[in-house]
């Protein structure tokens, strides 16, 4: 028989356990110097590697002592003495020499009583066998012997009293008794006596030590196999507990040197080593009690007994008994705090589970997921059940699985949509594939759209849903209706705008009579986004169906939402707040629950607040959204929540805020694919990067603006307009007023930029006149600030009459005309106020200081220019110090931008454009650039003729 030693493979080096070892070299010295008894207790759990550090032990430590290893078996628990029958069999040699003039023959002589079994025979005799026993141990230990004996929760009655006995008496002869057992497997916890309390760390070792062995960490793991994956390592550690003999024993585990699956896949194995030994502790079960082992097995999970006998088809009070019974063996253990068991560990789950009959463990399953049905249990639990079952080889429950797959992901697809995935294509899959255009399948193929759809694959949810949509039939409940406004959505957010809106037209002329109005209102919602970002906004929306039967009401909240930003994108300001009140209404008396499946609604109702300048609306309705998404795992939604929330930073001002905004909705629509909400990402990004005007932030605006215009397939589209006006803002805020200027106008369509948000259309002529003025242009400045007042006037916004006052402003400022410019500059800079504008009211308040300063006017101007500086602060910008050290005075200095007057200061100072361009981070091509316009602005034809013209300037225009 093979030796308790070698029964757990766990790999042939041997690491951590060095203190173990240290305190067996201790207690084996103590027994060789006092001539004494001397008692080691190893123990652990199963597969911790007592037998590996026992060998270790007697390798290392005591090798020049005599040794010899009983090893208990299960089927030997009927032999009286067998451990020590084992360790003193006739014909086995006791390593080291033993037996060399031994009474080895003798010592196997009184094992010969066990005709008697002492159990029967009174105490007396009992005791005298005992005695007997231990004198010919001790003459057997006479020069010194280590007497191993392993396995001993599988010990007879006769074993574990002679081992009682000679712990009561112990050996007077240098005997190391080495115990090794389980302790969950006895009859209690420490069955042959306690151990002296502290002795192993004593200046001399006692005689009863106790070693407890624990899991060994990840790093001595690794140690243990250094050729498997690190990933696949930790994975494997995690569920084996650090127990290195259940590690080695895993399908494919690290003996094999190489990454599998760590969970249990179809048809992998145990080896048959593996389950050899583990295959012993069950083998002599009775019927009830390995039924309810094998029902154990199948629920993996921790189990309660009423479940446990519904599986296994026994009585209730039958499987209560078995379970208890079974922990007693540690076969099962009792989930603490609960009533629940469980299986000891997942591969002796494995092990059972792969010595049960495969038609029993098919139909046990099928018994357990109805259970757990009947039982209302968890989406996952009854899922894990269904997903097994489909495993299995048996076709019969697939239609059951497929109807707790589906269910299952319905629950949990706002929480977790990748498992809700997986479990769809599970259910796809178990459809037959003759199944393809039943309705079934289809119903199964649209919820795993919608998911996919919603977790950010917009290009798989399109291919299924061209696929399946066209084979949906008419119905008067309007799913079909819904199932094409999915689609369309799908398309309008991969910015396909044309067929978004051609299949929801086409759709919405064919409703059934009497369809319900929820698909009619998402059908003309999409018609109403799509028209939007193509750029023409369309007219005319549904203004309601009649009712919505679902009570919710969100679908038609949508549609108004749309319906406003479509009114304030076409300077209808009057309906359009009409609508975004009667829309927001509906939203904020809804649950969150009613609402988090609806973002689009959100994101325009806060977009729609935004354009209005109630930015405190925009914030709480973006918000919102943002929290439902997130919570929900929506990236389909996330992207445009991120980017209105952007905006909103933006038009306050808070430039860190809109660039972190804008970089994490990039981010996004890269994930989903989204080509044209990555341009708008690009495009804010790009904005709020210019207006922070550090030192790297010019070329870098220019670069982000850039690729968001490449991006964009057509300018006339929302987001091909929007990365135009990104790069005309970069390129003036950079020094390059006539790239803006066409760039502006291109997206304008005209002279009137009738092609441009009408809302917003005082801001643009507001950057066309700072693009004038920076191009010497006084004339046609003036214009542009005319066209932004009556543009203003048009709309009545606070922020944009503000816009069209400091460009009126500053073209009187150009021109010398500084009494004049400071009622428009301070007009500009409260209407910057009262519509939420940070930044751009502290540009005006700029302005109005260098203005007042120009007018002498010293305490208007150190109060203004103080307050300018602390929004500059808050908004997080360098442009407004740049701007109060700008000159007032003739047209050609103030004509200089920010960046050109701090170029033509530092070259009158004789710094070489190289110098110039280190310092500001820019190249020495640039700087050049820059000051060929700045020559032509002041008309000089040389660095020293700009050197004098500088230094002309009077200290009081500054």
């Amino acid at each position: 028989m093979t030796t308790g030693l070698d029964n757990v493979p766990t790999g042939p080096r041997f690491v951590g356990r060095r203190p173990l070892l240290a305190r067996i070299d201790r207690a084996h010295d103590a027994a060789l110097s006092r001539g004494r008894q001397v008692v080691c207790e190893v123990v652990g759990e199963p597969g911790i590697g007592k037998t590996r550090l026992v060998r270790e032990a007697l390798h290392q430590c005591v090798p020049q002592v005599p040794w010899t290893v009983g090893t208990c078996a299960p089927e030997e628990r009927g032999v009286p003495f067998h451990v020590f029958r084992h360790a003193f069999a006739a014909g086995q040699s006791p390593r080291r020499g033993l037996g060399a003039g031994r009474p080895t023959g003798a010592t196997g002589e009184i094992w010969g009583f066990a005709a008697a079994p002492p159990t029967s025979a009174s105490d007396a005799r009992r005791f005298r066998a005992f005695q007997l026993a231990r004198r010919l141990i001790g003459l057997a230990a006479r020069d010194g012997l280590v007497l191993v004996l392993d396995d001993l929760h599988w010990a007879d009655a006769a074993s574990a009293g002679l081992i009682a006995h000679l712990l009561r008496y112990p050996v007077p002869a240098p005997l190391l008794l080495v115990l090794v057992y389980r302790p969950r497997q006895t009859a209690t916890p420490m069955p042959f006596g306690p151990p002296d309390p502290g002795g192993h760390v004593e200046a001399e070792p006692a005689s009863h030590d106790r070693l407890e062995l624990h899991p060994l960490s990840l790093a001595e793991t690794a140690l243990l196999h250094p050729g498997v994956d690190p990933a696949e390592l930790r994975a494997r550690y995690e569920l084996t507990g650090g127990n290195p003999g259940y590690l080695a024993a895993l399908p494919g585990g690290p003996a094999a040197e190489r990454a599998e699956e760590v969970r249990e896949p179809p048809g992998a194995r145990l080896s048959d080593a593996t389950m050899a030994v583990l295959r012993r502790e069950w083998a002599d079960l009775p019927p009830v009690d390995l039924a309810c082992l094998r029902a154990g097995a199948i629920l993996d999970a921790p189990f309660a007994p009423d479940l446990l006998a519904e599986v296994a088809q026994v009585p209730a009070a039958l499987a209560v008994e078995a379970g208890w019974r079974l922990a007693r063996r540690d076969l099962i253990r009792r989930v603490p705090g609960t009533g629940r068991f469980a299986l000891r560990h997942p591969v002796l789950r494995m092990a059972v589970a792969q010595d049960t009959d495969p038609a029993w463990r098919v139909d046990a399953c099928a018994r357990a997921l109805t259970a757990l049905v009947d039982l209302g249990a968890s989406p996952a639990e009854r899922a894990r059940y269904a997903e097994r079952l489909l495993a299995l080889p048996s076709g019969r429950w697939a239609e059951r699985c497929v109807d707790v797959l589906c269910r299952a992901a319905q629950e949990i697809r706002r929480e977790t949509p990748d498992l809700a995935i997986h479990w769809l294509r599970l259910a796809l899959r178990a459809l037959r594939p003759t199944a393809g255009s039943t309705p079934r399948h289809r119903e199964v193929s649209l919820a795993l759209a919608r998911v996919i759809g919603e977790a950010g694959d917009l290009a798989e949810s399109r291919a299924l849903l061209q696929e399946i949509v066209p084979l949906l039939p008419a119905d008067p409940e309007g799913r079909r209706a819904q199932a094409v406004a999915l689609w369309a959505r799908v398309e309008r957010l991969l910015g396909n705008y044309a067929e978004a809106a051609a299949i929801s037209r086409r759709e919405l002329a064919a409703l059934p009579v009497g369809t319900g109005p929820a698909g009619g209102y998402r059908l003309a919602t999409e018609i109403g986004a799509a028209g939007i970002l193509a750029g023409r906004p369309v007219a005319g929306l549904p203004d309601a169906l009649t009712g919505d039967p679902d009570g919710s009401g969100a679908d038609l909240a949508g549609l108004l939402a749309v319906r406003g930003l479509a009114a304030v994108h076409g300077g209808a300001v009057d309906d359009a707040r009409g609508l975004l009140d009667a829309g927001a209404r509906i939203v904020d008396s809804l649950p969150d629950r009613d609402v988090r499946d609806h973002p689009d609604c959100l994101t325009a109702l806060g977009l729609t607040a935004l354009y209005l300048e109630r930015q405190a609306d925009a914030v709480r309705h973006l918000d919102r959204g943002l929290t439902l998404v997130r919570a929900a795992h929506r990236d389909d939604g996330l992207c445009q929540l991120l980017l209105g929330r952007c905006q909103v930073a933006y038009h306050s001002g808070q430039l860190t805020a809109a660039i972190g905004l804008a970089t994490e909705a990039g981010i996004v629509a890269r994930r989903i694919g989204s080509r044209h909400l990555l341009c708008f990402a690009l495009a804010f990004e790009a904005e709020a990067t210019a207006w922070r005007g550090g030192l790297r932030d010019d070329e870098r605006a220019v670069g982000l603006a850039r690729s968001a215009v490449d991006l964009a397939t057509d300018l006339a589209t929302w987001s091909g307009r929007t990365a135009a006006t990104a790069l005309a803002t970069a390129t003036l805020l950079s020094g390059d007023p006539a790239t803006c200027a066409d760039l502006v106008r291109s997206a304008g369509g005209d002279s009137r930029l009738s092609h441009l948000q009408d809302t917003l259309r005082p801001m643009w002529h507001e950057l066309l006149c700072a693009a004038a003025l920076a191009a010497g242009e006084v004339a046609d400045a003036e214009r542009q600030a005319r066209l932004a007042m009556a543009e203003a006037e048009r709309v009545e916004l606070p922020g944009q009459r503000g816009f069209a006052e400091s460009a009126y402003g500053e073209v009187l400022l150009a021109r010398g005309e500084v009494e004049a410019a400071l009622p428009h500059l301070e007009t500009a800079a409260d209407l910057f106020r009262v519509g939420g504008m940070a930044l751009r009211r502290s540009f005006a308040l700029a302005s109005l200081a260098r203005a007042a300063e120009a007018a002498d006017r010293g305490v208007p101007a150190a109060r203004a220019r103080r307050r300018a500086l602390e929004l500059a602060r808050w908004c997080g910008t360098e442009r407004v110090g740049a701007r109060l050290a700008s000159p007032v005075g003739a047209r050609a200095v103030a004509a200089l931008t920010d960046r050109e007057w701090h170029i033509a200061q530092l070259a009158a100072t004789g710094v070489t454009s190289r110098l110039i361009g280190r310092r500001l981070n820019i190249s020495p091509r640039t700087v050049e650039a820059h000051l060929t316009r700045i020559y032509r602005k002041a008309g000089v034809a040389s660095r020293s003729a700009l050197v004098a013209w500088v230094a002309r300037l009077d200290v009081t225009d500054r």
